[in-house]
Order: C-alpha cells, then structure tokens, then sequence
C-alpha cells in the first residue's frame, strides 16, 4: 500500500505485507460504527492479571522493545519508504507542529503562527529553548535548511514537492533560483512561509521534521543531496530520542535525548526489533518484545488476551484497501463496469476469509474514524444481478463459452497482486469466483512488491490489489493524492474534473465545517465513479505490555510522539 508522501511524515504507510489487525473475538461483519469521531471508534482491553508478566520484561528496568516490521534504515521522515521508519523518524525529530488526539494541528516547536489577511503568508515564531540531539540551538536557519531540501533538484525523498506551493518552489527545484523565495529567516526564532496560493492543508504539508543544518548541511551543496543521504541512519534531529546502532534487517537502538525540549524521556532505551507473523506472538508471550501488532482473527485476539498481562487498543485501520483498476483501458473506462465489478464483490465474505469478520466494509476513501466520513453514498451490497445488468448495459455481452465480450474482446483481467502478501493469496479465489458469475475471467499476475509498485507507478497494469494510508486531513493523504488528475498517487489514471474543481475549493477554505461538506462531495463522487474497487478497512490493535504506561495508540497521531511520556514498572 503505497502513496507518494506528500507530508512531511508517515502517518501510516505498510507496504511490505498485511500487518493489519482486528478487535474482538466474535466472527461478525463491522457494518457500521458510532458516530465516526476517534472518541467512539478506540477500544481500550487492559490486561486481566499482572502477575504474568514474563521475568524476561521486569529485567528491563530502563528499555522498551517495540515489534516493528524490517527497518529500511532511512530515519528522516522525508526519505522513509516504511512505516518502521516512519516511527523512527517520529521518535528523533519534531516538527514546527504538534498534533492533538485527533491528529489535529497545535503549537510544537512554533509556540504560535500568524496567518496574513490574504491567507498566503503564514510566520512561525519559535521556541527559543529546543535543542538538538548533539546540544545545539534550534533556530529559523534549520526550519529553512529542512523545508528546502525537498525542494532540491536531486532529493531523492518521499515527499512530492509538487503538491507543497510555497512560493518559487518550481524554480528553485530547477535549479534556477539560489534560495526559496516564499520563505524567510526573519530572525532566529521567527520564520515566515509564503504560498503561491491558498493551501489549508499546508501545516499538515509543512509542519514536521525538522533536522539539523549543522550535521545534515556539512555535506551538501544545491543540486546535491548525497551528503545528507549518507546521514540518514545515524539523523541528528530535535525530538525524544537519538539513534545509537543500527543492524539491518534486525533492529535499530534509540537512546534518550537529554537536552528534549519537553523533558528527557523516562525510559532511557529503545529498541526498535523486527518481528514476523511466525516470531511476533512468541516474542511478547515470553517478554522478549514489549509492543506489536496483530492480524485481528478470533485466534489471535484470544492468545493475547490469554496472556493476562497485555494491554489491546483497538481502532478502525488507518489504512483502506481496493482493487485499482485502470480508467484509461477500455475494458474499465466505463462507469458502469466499474460498478459492476464493486456490486458483483462479496466483499463480506473477503472479510470473513481474511479478518475473519473483523474489518469494516468500506464504500468511499475515507476512515470510518474520520469526522468527514459521510454513510451517505451508495454501499453496493453484493447483487450479482445487478452487476450482470450493468455490465449488459455497458455492451459486454456473454459469449458462447460464457466469458463477456465487446468489440470482438474478451473480457480478462490480469489482476496483479504481490505474492508475498498473505490476504491477497486469500481474496484473488474469492474475485476469481465471483467474477466468473458475472462472465468475467481473472487471471492473477504475482509478482514481488517492488515490481508491483514499479508497475503501478508507471501506470503498466490492468488492475492490482492494494491499500492506501490515510491521514487526519483527508485532503492532503488521501483525495489530492490518488483522485486529482494527474497526481502523483492517481495510478488509476483518474480524472473528472468535479473532483478537481472540490479539490482546489477544499485547499482554499479554511472553516472546518465547510472543509467536510466539500470533501464529503469528493468521496460521494468517487462512491459514483469508482476508480477504486472499495474492499474493506481492517482493524488495528496495538498489543502492549502492561508494565508499560503513558503511551496513547491512536488512528491519526503517531504513537512514537508520546514515547517521551512512557514509564515501565
């Protein structure tokens, strides 16, 4: 499941196998929620009996082991291509911005922003008391070094600078212009950002991460960002923790940072360990791992809960999961097929097979814990007469061998997947199945998870099974990435220019109310057009050792933010 970032850091972002998980031991479709604020939608278990926690956890009076998949050794959110280095990242840098419970911008590191009149100018005035890792002052040059670096014509980063409109920024990426021109040092504490045109999203696109132009700027030049790449594993940056060691494919080591501007951290050590589905349960059952995650079936919800000792918080994924289908091939140009294939998808009984029960079905691109969510859109309960209807209506008419035809083709789709991922092995017998009721043949197409992504970003597919992260603001994670014409994300090749038009109308207003009612105007869009194929939204738990306290796991506020809060027992 793969976007290209266009935020300064990973909300969620897991591509390299489902690691998605559920709540609860019943075996029941999530139909629906309470009113989708994250206060209704977080489930809190605490562990039943204390006394068992393993002897191997009470040793580690001053370390906290968190199960994580393989860190890809990039801990600068701007370069992370994982979620393990994500939560790095998150772990050793702050942000002009911090975020509240519902992943919400308030004041960080900037104690307050003045916004201009015209909306195109917003000024930052600093903290004057944050220090880095190494001891030395944050001030307005490392904000600049670090909002500009994405902008260099050779970063080779996550992030799309495309979709960040600080003023020259196409200039200065050209290499043409010495300096970003819409940003200025006014002085040390205080720097003002200048847009070429209105963004409310622009705290989400701007306001994380910054690292240190001293340590990352010794080795770099413009037009050159090899010597800050050469850093990326051993990150000077401003947050609670500083990288010791790193071991690839293993586990990276985190030590206190003692100058933190929010106070040194309690618990001196962490350890960021790699786990599997074969090792991970065994690893905390015996106190090797403190922290992990999931696949929510009845079985594993269960283990844990046997455990005694654990802690599970459960809440809506911050992922959603599709089939991508291309709306440029004649055989998905049309609207009416593509509802044909969402109406003829038992994705319940995807649901069922995958998370045994416990996942949402999903009909638009939004968490069902987001407040923009909207239950009014078409919900495309399972109708195989329908979708045999639609496809008449759309000129794809059954042959002789059963297999709809039209202009003398057959109607196949090559569905690629990644032959590594445990759910797709799982949902292509299902789609198989349930396609050739409606006279349509799926061919599978495995292949390994950097080819597929290769593959999908170069627009070279029929169709592919996937997911996309999503963020607090819909806008700036989701629905401008994927669903603009010509986006970066928009695989699909996607463009209806009702969408484009809601999409430049959501970036210049800035009342929240209003922001909703448009991007729920987006999503009842895409549920009409459907360039996704919606499947479902898994649940997440977080199952956490019950000697450790003061971490809040929530959908949109990255948990390593509170790490700095934690104590162990």
């Amino acid at each position: 499941m793969k976007n290209k970032l266009i935020a300064f850091s990973v909300i969620a972002a897991v591509i390299s196998s489902i690691a998605l998980t559920g709540c609860g031991s019943k075996t029941t479709i999530v139909k629906d929620s309470a009113e989708p604020k994250v206060e209704n939608v977080i489930k809190v278990t605490k562990a039943s009996d204390k006394s068992k926690i393993p002897e191997a956890a009470k040793k580690r009076k001053d370390t906290l082991i968190i199960g994580n998949g393989v860190p890809g050794g990039n801990f600068v959110s701007f370069y992370a291509q994982t979620l393990t280095d994500a939560y790095i990242s998150d772990a050793v840098t702050d942000g002009l911005v911090d975020w509240d419970d519902n992943g919400k911008p308030i004041p960080g590191i900037a104690k307050k922003w003045d916004i201009s009149s015209d909306g195109l100018t917003y000024t930052f005035h600093l903290r004057d008391d944050v220090k880095f890792s190494d001891g030395k002052p944050l001030t307005a040059e490392d904000v600049k070094f670090s909002l500009q670096l994405v902008f260099d014509p050779s970063f080779s980063g996550a992030v799309d600078h495309t979709a960040i409109p600080i003023k020259g920024g196409e200039v200065f990426n050209k290499g043409t212009a010495k300096d970003l021109e819409g940003i200025k040092v006014k002085d040390p504490y205080t720097i003002s950002v200048t847009l070429e045109k209105p963004n409310s999203s622009i705290l989400y696109l701007i306001g994380t991460t910054i690292i240190s132009k001293d340590y990352f700027g010794k080795d770099y030049t413009p037009g050159n960002t090899k010597g800050v790449e050469a850093k990326l594993q051993n990150p000077v940056g401003c947050g609670a923790y500083e990288v010791t060691k790193y071991v690839p494919g293993q586990e990276v080591d985190l030590t206190a940072n003692k100058y933190y501007w929010k106070g040194t951290p309690k618990i001196k050590n962490l350890i960021f360990k790699a786990t599997t589905e074969e090792n991970k349960m065994q690893n905390l059952a015996s106190g090797e791992t403190d922290i992990d995650t999931f696949d929510g079936t009845p079985e594993n919800i269960s283990q844990l809960k046997s455990m005694g000792f654990v802690d599970l918080t459960t809440f809506p994924s911050s992922s959603i999961f599709y089939i991508g289908v291309n709306c440029k091939d004649p055989k998905f140009s049309d609207k009416k097929v593509r509802q044909a294939l969402e109406y003829g998808l038992n994705r319940e009984q995807m649901a069922k097979t995958v998370f045994k029960g416990n996942a949402y079905i999903i009909n638009e691109p939004q968490s069902k814990a987001n407040p923009s969510y909207t239950k009014d859109v078409n919900n495309y309960n399972y109708n195989v007469d329908k979708a045999n209807k639609l496809l008449d209506e759309a000129g794809w008419k059954k042959g002789s061998d059963g297999i709809r035809e039209k202009n003398g083709k057959k109607f196949v789709i090559h569905l690629m997947s990644s032959s590594t991922n445990a759910a797709h092995k799982l949902e292509i017998p299902i789609i198989k199945d349930n396609y050739k009721k409606l006279g349509i043949d799926v061919e599978p197409q495995l292949m390994d998870l950097n080819t597929l992504l290769s593959k999908t970003d170069k627009k070279d597919f029929e169709a592919y099974l996937m997911g996309t992260s999503l963020g607090a603001d819909a806008l700036s994670s989701n629905l401008a990435a994927n669903f603009k014409t010509g986006a970066p994300s928009n695989n699909m090749s996607y463009s209806n220019s009702k969408v484009d038009e809601l999409i430049g109308q959501d970036y210049e207003e800035n009342n929240e109310t209003k922001r909703t009612a448009i991007e729920q105007k987006i999503f009842k869009t895409i549920n009409e057009d459907l360039p996704f194929i919606f499947t479902y939204q898994p649940q997440t738990v977080w199952a956490c050792n019950s000697r450790v306290s003061g971490i809040k796991f929530l959908p949109y506020k990255s948990y390593p933010h509170s790490l700095f809060k934690a104590e162990v027992k």
